[in-house]
């Protein structure tokens, strides 16, 4: 269940208020303190300010960039030396948009002891330069009509990237700055910049990505690590993508017929479903959504339902709505379907494209993406049309170095956090991070998604436990992370429009 915002959060509470914090002087000419962009609760602190860092570590110097910084500071009269730095995730997601009050929910057992330092990474949010798409987000916005297959999306995402890339370019950004392992050296400089000699990190998809990095080339800093939703470097999953899909799929329909309930509820679920899919292959259909009418195919219905997994708190309906898709109810599906575009408004496109043309697409090939749609039937064919496939040859970026290609080995202590049901980021993640990590131990919820720590409302408990003392036993903790889902039999369950945690979900990006 995603957390809700503070009960005592001043509503009224001037947009961007600083409440200031005297860092160490030796600090003070690597920090320009400025006003903080959200909205900070009754009897906290926050000190906001931009961290610059060169674009370039190595070869050509000379730009930097600017990274906009919050420290959410403990509650404690003398802190811990040794801070949690937050990684977010996409690559591209912004720290602070629209639910940036998150922040205080989940770093609260964490600032009894320590301060939480939360920051856009580079080419993201408020940091300078952004790298955002609006053409791409004018897509969504102007150009969106329900019923559109992903040949369609693509054929006008395709033109409005590339114009993205184009202005980018113009405007004098170097692409290639833009990669994991320098957003791993941000990171550390971020701790530099604000006299802490040491720090722990938990980063969530992508962010625990770049923790992994920093892990590798800054071991002497970093104290302990929690990974969210684990997505290592080695990992290059842009032509399995179709094998993601299948399998979120896949372990739905399994769990349902090992439920008693679940599966006479919805006897021989996944064969019906699969026959439904191939009628609307074959002939799309038509269902009714507010008082228009649409056109609904296979892939549309797969690409709604797809991004239901991200929301735990739909899982125990589930099998209903699929239930109800497979006996020709698709206006039960309706208030799912929205538009697959890439963009958005907290997303920065740019980014995202320069890390995937780098890390992700000089290692895939087009045999190995059709032999995964192949096996991955008949779920995973939406994937085939990743605006990575139109664009990375035009993108001009390099690939990533062997070093920055392969598994990261550390012995700090480390957490890895895993949802049985995650759709991007799979348990088999975590375990094989977990392989070269000799003081990592993994910690799986079965009924859990993506981003635990959003989503289980026992997780920032369990993180900050971990952080304070990382040899200590965590049984005691999110006792029922090992129970099975518990699916609904009654009608009526499933809710009547997506949260936030699904809408606008993009299958390619963890």
């Amino acid at each position: 269940m995603r957390l809700n915002s503070a009960s005592n959060l001043w509503p009224f509470l001037a947009f961007g208020a600083l409440l200031l914090f005297a860092f160490p002087a030796s600090a003070a000419t690597s920090f320009e303190s400025a006003r903080c962009v959200f909205a900070v609760p009754r009897g906290e602190r926050a000190t906001c300010g931009f961290v610059a860092v060169p674009a370039h570590r190595e070869g050509a110097r000379g730009r930097y960039l600017r990274l906009y910084v919050a420290v959410l500071h403990s509650q404690a009269p003398s802190p811990l030396p040794d801070p949690v730095i937050f990684l977010n995730g996409g690559p591209g997601d912004a720290a602070f948009g629209d639910d940036a009050d998150t922040w205080w929910q989940i770093s609260r057992p964490i600032r009894q002891a320590r301060d939480f330092i939360v920051f856009d990474q580079r080419g993201v949010g408020q940091s300078r330069p952004n790298l955002d798409c609006p053409e791409l987000d004018r897509i969504a916005e102007r150009n969106w009509k329900p019923g559109m297959d992903r040949a369609e999306v693509l054929a006008l995402e395709r033109p409005a990237a590339l114009a993205c890339h184009d202005r980018l370019a113009r405007a004098g950004n170097d692409l290639s700055a833009f990669t994991t392992a320098e957003a791993a050296a941000d990171v550390d400089d971020i701790a530099a910049a604000l006299n802490y000699e040491s720090y722990n990190l938990v980063g969530v998809s992508y962010g625990s990505r770049v923790a992994l990095a920093v892990m590798r080339d800054f071991p002497d800093r970093v104290r302990s690590a929690v990974l969210d939703s684990v997505y290592p470097p080695g990992i290059f999953d842009l032509d399995t993508q179709p094998a993601l899909i299948a399998r979120v799929f896949r372990r739905l329909f399994g769990e349902c017929k090992t439920s008693p309930d679940c599966d006479a509820a919805y006897p021989l679920l996944e064969a019906r479903f699969d026959g439904m899919l191939a009628q609307l292959r074959a002939q799309p259909e038509t269902a009714r959504q507010g008082r228009r009418n649409i056109r609904v195919d296979d892939g549309i219905v797969l690409d709604a339902l797809y991004a239901t997994f991200y929301d735990p708190t739909t899982l125990a309906d589930l099998p209903e709505l699929i239930d109800k898709v497979a006996r020709g109810d698709l206006s039960a599906l309706s208030p799912w379907i929205g538009p697959v575009f890439s963009g958005g408004p907290n997303r920065s496109d740019g980014l995202a494209l320069s890390v995937a043309c780098s890390e992700s697409w000089p290692f895939a090939t087009r045999d190995t993406l059709a032999a995964s749609v192949a096996a991955s039937e008949p779920y995973g064919g939406n994937a085939a049309y990743a605006l990575e496939w139109q664009v990375c040859d035009s993108w001009h970026v390099p690939p990533i170095s062997a070093v920055d290609a392969v598994a990261v080995s550390s012995s700090t202590p480390t957490l890895l956090l895993t949802g049985s049901f995650d759709p991007i980021t799979p348990p088999e993640y975590a375990y094989i991070a977990a392989r070269t990590l000799t003081n990592g131990r993994v910690i799986e919820f079965r009924a859990g998604s993506h981003s635990l720590l959003t989503t289980e409302s026992c997780a920032p408990e369990l993180v900050a436990r971990f952080i304070d003392m990382p040899a200590s036993p965590l049984d005691s903790l999110c006792a029922d992370r090992t129970l099975a889902p518990r699916f609904a039999a009654a009608a009526g369950g499933f809710p009547d429009q997506p949260s936030a945690a699904a809408a606008g979900t993009e299958a390619r990006s963890p």
